[in-house]
């Protein structure tokens, strides 16, 4: 398998003099396709941080990050932009819907932005609904639908432009355990069978069995792999 996710002595500080704090320390690990990885760890163990450096969201303090051999340390804001559009996923904990879209017009947006032909779009927008079992709800605004039906909508959102990579933060931390269940095979299929990379932060040690590793982090440090 090729590796497509790569953090080479990844060191990653906030703050500066007696405030400095190093989150990430010397992190080295590589995500091949077909791979799907979890990480889990206590509150403040620099996992989050580690998330948002793999999604071109944040840059290390040393060391380099690269997706499919391309580093994106070297890249411009741009460069990064682009990255983050066409080849990257995001799953965060909180479904960050737009109020004023409606469901289906919350993956056509993403659609637009990656310049997809309309009657596509519309297709796959659908077809990846109707996957996540909210067909009857295409027309109806994030208030209308519960904490489970947000998440599974910026799932799909976040499924629409096709990424090689997927990085989700607590995917399943507002579902019930059925649910989750569904969303954490959906999305080792969606590994495996179209051979991209996704890395999962999970307290939820029933998710485990999904993920093909489990990285544990402490105190900016990889501590433990299984």
């Amino acid at each position: 398998m090729s590796t497509m996710i790569e953090f080479n002595g990844i060191t990653r500080s906030f703050g500066e003099g007696e405030g400095k704090v190093d989150v990430l320390k010397d992190i080295s690990l590589e995500v091949k396709a077909g791979e799907l990885i979890c990480i889990t760890g206590p509150s403040g163990s620099g996992k989050s941080t580690m998330l948002s450096i793999a999604g071109a969201l944040l840059s290390p303090s040393s060391g380099e990050m690269a997706i499919n051999g391309r580093s994106l340390t070297k890249l411009s804001e741009k460069e990064r932009s682009h990255v983050r559009l066409t080849q990257i996923g995001f799953i965060f904990q909180s479904a960050h819907l737009i109020p004023f879209l409606k469901v289906e017009d919350q993956l056509l947006y993403v659609a637009k932005l990656a310049k997809m032909d309309k009657a596509e779009a519309k297709k796959r927008a659908r077809s990846l609904l109707d996957g996540l079992g909210l067909s009857h709800r295409l027309k109806q605004y994030p208030i209308q639908l519960s904490g489970g039906e947000k998440q599974r909508v910026a799932i799909a959102r976040a499924w629409m432009n096709d990424p090689a990579f997927i990085l989700a933060d607590e995917p399943t931390a507002s579902l019930d355990a059925k649910r989750a269940e569904e969303i954490v095979q959906t999305l080792s299929s969606e590994v495996k069978e179209k051979g991209k990379a996704a890395i999962m932060i999970t307290h939820d040690q029933r998710m485990f069995d999904h993920c093909d590793r489990v990285i544990h982090l402490e105190d900016g440090r990889i501590r433990e792999t299984s």
